[in-house]
């Protein structure tokens, strides 16, 4: 397009969003939208908030055409190459609706859409091994209640139930581009359940159809109590034995406060072969104390995860993993769906330990030069400095788990080499040995 900056730039040889490319999409955007629209209801050119010092997204093979031309050869990471390779397969394309040519441009317009580094989509493939992926729904009476979460087009804060609706609206878009067997939707109190199979359809028919029935459902308005722990208990006995990705969206405490809340957790910790059921909190509140217990939850148990709006996120992400980590709501959307799936990376993120190249070019989905990934370790390790350390409410004393994330010096020559996850590394897994001892979980 004429008059169309680079997309992407290097500054001391590192890689980056060019700020040029930035300002003009800006304007791009708001020309699109009309002089009536004010800019802060206008899309961003980048949802990443630490953008001019984040390493870039490359979302399509239409972004990776223009980093090429912008900066030079750069290879696709080793995951990228395989699931690209894999989606044109056409019994592959068949099991989403689409022709094997057809599939890595649909793919790549969700990506784009939603600002997803293409690394992220070998992780998207996990979602075909579960035979259901249930959403349940608290439709309790304090749904009704706002959330600190806004209308991204009205920008006026949303209800509780609303950011539920939006949320799940989006999580089902991007399960609509993979391969799954089966989408279940239930709530807490009312005996509604519906249940998506493709059949057949093709990604945007399927969009179209889900979002015409969750609204329909979405409709009567949510009323009753929280039976949070009922509800576990039903939905795991009843799935027993199956493989099923669960996600849960709430907004404050279970019916029998705290012995509600421990028994949710001990059947959590508990549960057979937990990598078969996953579980996935996603609280929808401006009460962080109401939902504190989904946070303790993904602490204590295997393979859950709990999940905040983008917003509240993206500044953990930033204080965790530094500003240099591209984190856009595409990539928050694609967390919610499977870092409970992913221990090793996405779900480790909280644990303030940086990543590996390895798995940095993995999750970016291209192999960054030097110079970016010592861009990354370097804003890792100075957010880890910065970090506050906060009083621990049980004690009354500092945090120990702050102390041991700010003190630990991590050793960046054997980060840089090592084929594979941090858990590689005797470092990494003597500092994850101490998180735990500090936390006091056995």
């Amino acid at each position: 397009m004429s008059g169309e900056p680079k997309k992407y730039t290097k500054v001391n040889g590192i890689m980056k969003l060019n700020p040029e490319y930035k300002k003009w999409k800006n304007g791009q955007n708001q020309a699109a939208a009309g002089p009536m629209v004010p800019a802060s209801a206008v899309a961003p050119a980048t949802t990443v908030i630490t953008s001019s010092e984040a390493l870039p997204i490359v979302a399509s093979m239409d972004d990776y055409e223009k980093l090429n031309d912008s900066i030079g050869a750069v290879p696709l990471a080793e995951s990228t190459n395989a699931t690209i390779e894999m989606i044109q397969e056409p019994d592959i394309a068949a099991e989403v609706g689409l022709e094997s040519d057809d599939m890595v441009d649909k793919l790549g317009n969700l990506l784009t859409k939603y600002e997803i580094p293409i690394g992220l989509t070998n992780k998207l493939m996990l979602l075909s091994e579960y035979q259901s992926l249930e959403f349940i729904i608290d439709d309790s009476g304090s749904m009704t209640l706002d959330t600190d979460s806004n209308d991204p087009v009205t920008h006026q804060p949303l209800t509780r139930w609303a950011e539920a609706q939006m949320r799940l609206k989006e999580m089902l878009e991007v399960v609509a581009h993979v391969p799954f067997q089966q989408v279940g939707i239930e709530f807490l109190n009312r005996k509604d359940r519906i249940t998506f199979k493709r059949n057949g359809m093709a990604p945007a028919d399927l969009v179209q159809h889900m979002n015409r029935e969750v609204d329909a459902v979405f409709r009567q308005g949510p009323r009753g109590t929280t039976p949070a722990l009922e509800k576990f208990q039903e939905s795991l006995m009843r799935g027993k034995g199956v493989k099923i990705s669960r996600y849960f969206f709430g907004d404050g405490v279970p019916n029998g406060g705290q012995p509600a809340i421990k028994k949710i957790v001990d059947l959590l910790v508990h549960r057979p072969d937990p990598e078969s059921c996953p579980i996935t909190f996603i609280s929808c509140t401006n009460d962080d104390e109401a939902v504190e217990w989904m946070k303790d939850a993904e602490e204590i148990a295997p393979y859950c995860s709990e999940s905040d709006d983008f917003n509240d996120e993206a500044r953990e992400v930033m204080r965790d993993q530094g500003v240099a980590l591209p984190f856009s709501k595409g990539f928050h959307l694609i967390c919610q769906l499977v870092a409970v799936m992913c221990p090793d990376d996405l779900d480790a993120m909280d644990e303030s330990i940086p990543f590996t190249k390895f798995t940095l070019d993995n999750t970016l989905g291209i192999v960054n030069n030097e110079a970016s990934y010592k861009h990354y370790f370097d804003k890792f390790v100075e957010a880890q400095q910065n970090r506050r350390v906060e009083i621990d409410r049980s004690t009354g004393m500092p945090s120990k788990l702050d102390e041991l994330r700010k003190n630990t010096r991590w050793q960046y020559s054997t980060f840089l080499t090592t084929n594979g996850p941090a858990k590689l590394i005797q470092q990494a897994s003597e500092y994850q040995r101490q998180i735990l001892q500090s936390a006091n979980v056995r």
